[in-house]
């Protein structure tokens, strides 16, 4: 197959990674409000959708690997750079290759924040509910809970 045509197909395959990475951030923003609004059945509704989008970026991802791989790329992101720039020396035409690259990983970038602020909020959460129940638990008399540095809990 001629690069032109494998250079058509990648760029759909960016597209519909592009879409579907931008819709998982969306959703990344909605278990941010739900997640401070203590919806948890909005939760449990968006982790389902979550779950579906990841398995569909990682067949997307592998199929995005191949195609570099293919080329002879390895696959940093210092290589795949580097190619870039040659091909859009090369046409310039494909300009919009390199831009829809770049988007990709900006949205990339954007998912991995949420993850990682998301991460944080349930963390506070769950410290809260655990310092919460040590302090019913303590309030039933019962006997103090331990961290797992053998601290008490209250």
């Amino acid at each position: 197959m001629p690069l032109q045509q494998n250079i058509a197909s990648f760029m759909e395959e960016l597209e519909a990674e592009r879409n579907a990475l931008h819709i998982f951030v969306e959703i990344l923003k909605k278990e941010e409000s739900a997640l401070i609004q203590g919806k948890l059945e909005e939760i449990d509704y968006l982790a389902s959708d979550k779950t579906k989008l990841i398995h569909e970026l990682i067949q997307r991802d592998d199929r995005r690997n191949v195609f570099f791989q293919k080329l002879g790329l390895s696959l940093e992101k210092k290589s795949i750079n580097s190619w870039l720039n040659e091909l859009t020396e090369q046409n310039s035409n494909l300009h919009e290759v390199k831009a829809l690259w770049n988007e990709l990983l900006d949205l990339a970038k954007t998912a991995q924040q949420f993850t990682h602020s998301n991460g944080l909020i349930i963390s506070n959460l769950l410290q809260h509910n655990l310092r919460s129940f040590a302090a019913l638990h303590g309030a039933a008399g019962n006997v103090a809970l331990y961290g797992p540095k053998g601290q008490t809990y209250i």
